[in-house]
């Protein structure tokens, strides 16, 4: 209170006018001027964004300012509490920070949804170690350079879905491959010999077995026998002239596909 009568400038009351009347015609826009410039001084430090977010540490920023500059003159006045209430933009620049905030928003929700599209994406595709396995296998650090057939296989095992299941599906295709390519192997070694002695005959031999192979599954077998004149002669085929073979052979698809 001595500070505050010796320092802060208030006329002198009139016969009967009430004393906090007459101080207050001073003190108030004292202090609304010196608010004002605490929050002129504080608000500098913070984006809009932050100051949107931060009305706590504003409020508190703004306090330690005006009573800073309170002490400074000698006012003998303690500010309690300080309160932001609403914390705005300027009006001047409201359209342009509208849009500026709606493509932070679009931008943040493409963001969102595309991190979501890929875990999904992944999840489908290897599982939930999926990402990880990836990673591993990327990696080029010495020590994954180091990584053999065997601890890649165990890295692979740990994917699911749809990763799993073209990996069984290239596990039986190479299996297949090479148990073909080992019978052919002995087919050949078997005939090779015989070959070697008598080759003209071996390979009607494989080409009898070639037609009588595929003559084998054919509905309809339509045989031409030369002339002998030597004339040419123009031939005319009417595939599937039977309706029967037809409906016969789309009742088997239907059951085999039931």
């Amino acid at each position: 209170p001595e500070r505050f009568f010796r320092n802060v400038y208030y006329r002198t009351p009139k016969p009967g006018e009430d004393f906090i009347d007459v101080m207050a015609e001073t003190v108030y826009p004292l202090l609304e001027a010196m608010v004002a410039d605490a929050v002129v001084a504080t608000m500098v430090n913070y984006t809009i964004e932050e100051a949107i977010k931060s009305k706590t540490d504003i409020a508190r920023d703004v306090q330690r300012r005006l009573q800073e500059k309170l002490d400074s003159i000698g006012s003998g006045i303690r500010v309690v509490t300080m309160q932001a209430k609403k914390i705005t933009w300027p009006r001047q620049v409201d359209a342009d920070f509208q849009q500026s905030n709606k493509a932070k928003q679009e931008s943040q929700k493409q963001i969102t949804e595309a991190k979501s599209y890929a875990e999904k994406t992944l999840n489908e595709a290897g599982g939930f170690e999926a990402e990880e396995v990836l990673a591993a296998l990327e990696d080029r650090s010495v020590l994954q350079e180091a990584l053999g057939p065997e601890q890649r296989q165990l890295q692979l095992s740990r994917l699911a879905g749809i990763a799993q299941e073209k990996l069984a599906e290239a596990k039986a295709y190479k299996t297949k491959v090479v148990e073909t390519a080992k019978t052919n192997a002995d087919y050949l070694q078997k005939l090779l010999p015989e070959y070697k002695k008598r080759p003209k005959l071996v390979l009607q031999e494989i080409y009898r077995d070639a037609i009588e192979e595929v003559l084998a599954g054919a509905d309809e077998k339509i045989f031409i026998e030369s002339s002998g004149t030597g004339k040419a002669r123009e031939l005319r085929v009417l595939i599937n002239r039977d309706p029967s073979i037809k409906r016969t052979k789309t009742r088997e698809a239907d059951q085999s596909g039931q």
